[in-house]
């Protein structure tokens, strides 16, 4: 492949998507920079945890921080060439793991359910959760009747069965899931609606002109960007209560939140809906 090839000839992979104005744009951004800070304070968390094989909640959480932390390392590499899709299924990747992080470091009866438990231990977490939504009503009708199907089920309970949006409220991100989760989840499985916005429409006879797949404007990634940093700095919170680390990361965490505060005042929205 030739290094000056466009991107109409080879798309992503053309050279002009990561030295061209657009990537040129976004290198320059508040936003671009909060990213490769955080990316670098991640790393160097994750450099210092040390791993006791023997405590299976700790392995656990910082196998969900890495993935956590490698997912954020490719939106930052695919933003660079404008692959606003590509980001938007990497950050809800990055929310998934988050939810799970959040549920099992709060919720030591989930981690062992999940990890070693049987049928009956993942049944119990289930009726904790039923019982607690009595209460509060956080679910809609139809959550809490597939909840009470899957602790009535004959069927063994495997870890499939408690789905995300059981992990979202047991993390206290039922908000997120309601929110952003769905909106994310649109490039994720190709919805209609986020297909027919890629199309290119001249207004005035209101034909298809073209088909475009990358960001023209660096507004369509920086909220996203954003998003995926705020998911990253709550797994760092977490690393660094589990692994005790140093104040320089601490320090470093708190300079980074008041950066990234300053650049979401200059950002509309929070998931760009295109």
């Amino acid at each position: 492949m030739n290094d000056a090839a466009s991107f109409r000839e080879v798309g992503f992979l053309s050279e002009q998507c990561c030295h061209g104005d657009l990537a040129t744009e976004i290198k320059q951004s508040g936003y671009y920079t909060v990213c490769k800070d955080l990316n670098q304070l991640g790393q160097s968390v994750l450099n210092h945890c040390r791993i006791h094989p023997d405590d299976e909640k700790e392995v656990y959480l910082t196998l969900h921080f890495q993935r956590m932390l490698s997912h954020f390392q490719s939106i930052v590499i695919m933003s660079e060439r404008g692959m606003t899709h590509q980001v938007e299924i990497m950050t809800r990747c990055m929310l998934e793991l988050l939810f799970n992080l959040v549920a099992y470091h709060q919720n030591d009866e989930l981690l062992e359910a999940m990890i070693v438990g049987d049928d009956d231990q993942r049944r119990e977490v289930l009726i904790k959760l039923y019982n607690a939504q009595l209460e509060t009503r956080d679910f809609t009708d139809s959550e809490m009747a597939h909840l009470e199907q899957v602790i009535n089920s004959a069927d063994k309970i495997d870890r499939g069965d408690i789905h995300v949006f059981m992990k979202a409220e047991l993390a206290g991100l039922l908000n997120e899931y309601r929110t952003t989760y769905p909106l994310l989840s649109e490039s994720v499985h190709s919805s209609l609606h986020s297909l027919q916005a890629d199309l290119e429409i001249d207004e005035a006879s209101d034909s298809i002109v073209g088909i475009n797949t990358r960001a023209d404007h660096q507004d369509k990634m920086s909220s996203l960007m954003m998003t995926a940093s705020d998911y990253l700095m709550s797994g760092i919170e977490i690393m660094m209560k589990i692994h005790k680390q140093s104040d320089d990361h601490l320090a470093t965490l708190e300079s980074i939140k008041k950066e990234a505060q300053e650049v979401w005042k200059h950002i509309v929205v929070k998931v760009s809906h295109r």
